[in-house]
């Protein structure tokens, strides 16, 4: 007999989903279940265990929850959800409540109800059955996270007070009641914008966070609260529309159909309300790319910027270094809800280049050119607001990436522009957007600011 439990962390997102039963019983529970769902049944399949019981600690509004799709895979799993109102959730599930137990042969779950990041919030302690009362771990979903806790105001200001009162509660009085060795096992990890500052640990003890997390320094409701609010990063604009989704029930849980398009068909296509998506790394983008094209490079990351800066009910259209990539681009789309393709460039770039068919480029500006060159046009990071104020490139403006299609407006369209940001990845998606809206010369900076610190140049706070 063993204890079976599985990590699965989903990069570019920064969350994390589990899978824990107990092989003799040959009963699992998966916690917080991602879209791409054949990743547990796979894990259950090694393991030779059944999933039995499907745990949500929350609603979710950074990634499409497989929930739902999960338990329409496998007979007899049951979907549980604690409400904490008048929700009404489009999917067959039983409510559980503060203090059920759900046994896994030798292992216990019980749930606790920790409200604060939001109103139904749940976490789970785990203990062996013979000692329920002394667990020896906790799921912790998107409250207490490593080095940080999950943000109160995901339901606005007029919810935020409430929730944060409940968000202290949580923290102070149930995990910081729990013993020092308790493992904490969040949903929520580095990269996450549900927490500020997330370590890049994947998991902590009660212990370590009593000692070391700033958000657990302040006994005071109000000191708390001052601390807790200040702290807050911008709130992604796609997480109440995945919020919506998860509230109603992901149902579909497999990938969308993407049509094969010729040079020709795609070059029509092109011409209709769509938008041309090249996930391509960002030197064969600034190479050549079709004009007006987006660059939301195929790396984890994709799924979160895709949330950022698409819109949802715009068909896109694909352009990739691999025909044989598409099955693994196209998961990255949908773990934030993108459903609609209109198609992709069979043979990619390549095809279009030996068409005949026109290419826009951007230049590529190492950080040692940059550093020699007395004016930088104008110089943009990029970054978020908290990563610019540590530290900058001395001369260049901020505007947070997700803020560009608005104020880029307010930009000379004739002055070379210039975009960075920690390693090139989201400065490439800026150079894209300002090439397609018609600036003359833009310039990316590969390896951005990652690679102006490491060379030893001025810094600027």
């Amino acid at each position: 007999m063993a204890l079976v439990f599985e990590r699965i962390v989903t990069e570019g997102l920064g969350d994390l989903s589990y899978l824990i039963g107990d092989d003799q019983s040959g009963l699992a529970a998966v916690i917080d279940p991602r879209t791409d769902v054949e990743v547990y049944q796979d894990l259950a399949q090694q393991h030779k265990v059944s999933i039995s019981h499907i745990l949500q600690t929350h609603i979710h509004e950074d990634f499409l929850s497989g929930a739902v799709a999960l338990q329409r895979r496998i007979s007899g799993a049951v979907l549980f959800m604690r409400h904490a109102g008048d929700e009404e959730f489009g999917y067959k599930h039983v409510e559980i409540r503060d203090g059920d137990a759900l046994e896994l042969g030798s292992v216990t779950l019980t749930a606790r109800a920790t409200p604060g990041h939001t109103p139904e919030h749940t976490s789970y302690t785990v203990s062996e059955k013979k000692r329920p009362s002394d667990p020896y771990a906790v799921f912790s979903g998107g409250s207490l996270l490593v080095n940080a806790v999950g943000r109160s105001d995901l339901l606005g200001p007029a919810a935020a007070q409430h929730l944060i009162a409940q968000q202290f509660h949580t923290l102070y009085s149930f995990y910081l009641g729990l013993p020092d060795g308790v493992i904490i096992h969040p949903t929520h990890g580095h990269g996450s914008p549900c927490g500020a500052d997330i370590g890049d640990r994947l998991s902590s003890t009660i212990g370590y966070e009593r000692r070391y997390n700033p958000f657990l320094q302040h006994p005071t409701i109000d000191d708390f609260k001052q601390y807790a609010f200040s702290h807050l990063s911008a709130k992604p604009t796609y997480y109440g529309r995945l919020k919506d989704a998860n509230t109603h029930g992901y149902l579909d849980p497999h990938l969308p159909s993407v049509p094969a398009l010729s040079v020709e068909k795609f070059k029509a296509a092109a011409n209709g309300d769509v938008v041309v998506v090249d996930v391509r790394d960002l030197h064969a983008f600034a190479g050549g790319h079709i004009a007006g094209s987006v660059n939301l490079g195929g790396m984890p990351e994709l799924s979160m910027w895709a949330g950022w800066m698409l819109d949802v009910h715009t068909d896109i259209l694909l352009v990739m270094a691999h025909d044989s990539d598409l099955s693994a681009i196209t998961a990255l789309f949908v773990r934030t809800g993108f459903t609609r393709f209109a198609g992709y460039l069979v043979g990619g770039m390549k095809a279009w280049d030996d068409a005949g068919m026109p290419m826009s480029m951007i230049t590529m500006m190492p950080v040692h050119q940059l550093r020699q060159r007395p004016n930088h046009g104008c110089l943009i990071d990029v970054r978020s607001a908290d990563e610019w104020a540590k530290g900058h490139i001395p001369g260049a403006i901020h505007i947070f990436l997700p803020e560009l299609p608005e104020k880029m407006s307010a930009l000379d369209k004739r002055v070379p522009v210039t975009t960075y940001c920690a390693t090139g990845y989201r400065a490439s998606i800026a150079a894209s957007l300002l090439k397609g809206a018609g600036f003359e010369h833009v310039e990316n900076v590969p390896g951005s600011w990652t690679a102006w610190r490491n060379a030893g140049f001025p810094v600027e706070k």
